[in-house]
């Protein structure tokens, strides 16, 4: 089956979405998207930067394609292998959030898959547009599969990295670069237009609100790349397409277009999963550690990595035996 529900949620998912809607919600909902708005919202990062550090991974700042990266890698004895890496592109609306906010998440996923992940800084609002944002990933996932000579590359991200990640799918097949392993989404975002869809609806959302959406993409458009290719991933489905994992909340607003690609993959031939737990809210697996649904969350990605990388090794043999 290719969707995949968890309907009976572990006690502390009410009280986290009750009171993402009762508090969160209304504060993103009259949040000022002027320059000061925007600009303020990096404290966030700044803030959950200085919180305690990720236990079992080693980190070390560096750059890729001339942005900031965080490489994480895990510790200790490991099957780690060494031409396989994780790009993890950040969530955040194309607005906030990014190293600091997001160490947890990228941290867990390099534990639990036993890879490297590269998880980047892009340049998002207010002072790039999404155009800039899908640059800074592409040319990551450019340096990494060529430079940096790793023959695998998962592409991960929640939210806007999600579609971040979609647009490295996209980018990778119109320039002719090895494809992804696979693809990593928590509750991404498939449709750069979703807030003006009439056939979307936030209603049931724990704190995302579909006006706000269609208030940014207002400002999706600014430069200094201008935005090019798909503004929907599911219009990229192919049989080529990779591997995909994705996790979302049972009623959030995304989960919609969520179905709608793992449907039209599966359709197309490709493995395709997406996990929809209940009473959960947008990216949970991002904003909490300890809670039962965020821990089965990424072994189910685990897993999937896993067998996807398998699964990509024995192709390449084949390849090399008949090449030779």
């Amino acid at each position: 089956m290719s969707i995949v529900h968890h309907r009976t949620p572990s006690l502390l998912s009410y009280p986290m979405w009750v009171g993402s809607r009762t508090m969160l919600r209304p504060t993103l909902s009259l949040w000022p998207l002027n320059t000061p708005g925007m600009a303020g919202l990096f404290l966030i990062d700044r803030v959950l930067a200085v919180g305690p550090k990720p236990a079992g991974v080693v980190r070390e700042r560096m750059t890729l394609a001339g942005r900031p990266v965080e490489l994480i890698m895990p510790v200790g004895p490991s099957r780690r292998d060494s031409e396989t890496a994780v790009l993890y592109l950040h969530g955040g609306a194309f607005v906030v959030c990014g190293l600091g906010s997001h160490r947890s998440i990228a941290s867990r996923l390099s534990r639990a898959c036993e890879l490297p992940v590269f998880s980047l800084e892009y340049r998002q609002l207010p002072s790039a547009g999404v155009g800039t944002s899908v640059a800074d990933a592409v040319a990551a996932y450019r340096e990494l599969v060529g430079e940096r000579g790793y023959r695998r590359v998962i592409v991960a991200g929640d939210s806007a990295g999600g579609f971040l990640a979609g647009k490295v799918v996209e980018a990778a097949r119109d320039e002719g670069l090895p494809p992804p392993a696979a693809l990593v989404g928590i509750s991404p975002l498939l449709d750069l237009d979703v807030g003006t869809n009439p056939d979307r609806s936030s209603r049931s959302d724990a704190y995302i609100p579909q006006s706000k959406m269609a208030e940014l993409a207002a400002l999706f458009g600014r430069g200094p790349v201008v935005f090019n290719g798909v503004r929907r991933i599911a219009d990229v489905v192919d049989a080529e397409f990779p591997p995909t994992v994705i996790v979302a909340a049972e009623g959030e607003m995304l989960e919609a277009d969520v179905i709608d690609l793992v449907e039209r993959l599966t359709d197309a031939g490709v493995d395709a999963v997406a996990h929809s737990y209940a009473w959960q809210v947008h990216a949970f697996p991002v904003l909490t550690t300890r809670h039962p649904e965020s821990l089965h969350a990424i072994d189910a990605i685990a897993s999937f990595v896993g067998d996807a990388i398998r699964k990509a090794k024995n192709a390449e043999d084949r390849k090399d035996q008949r090449a030779g």
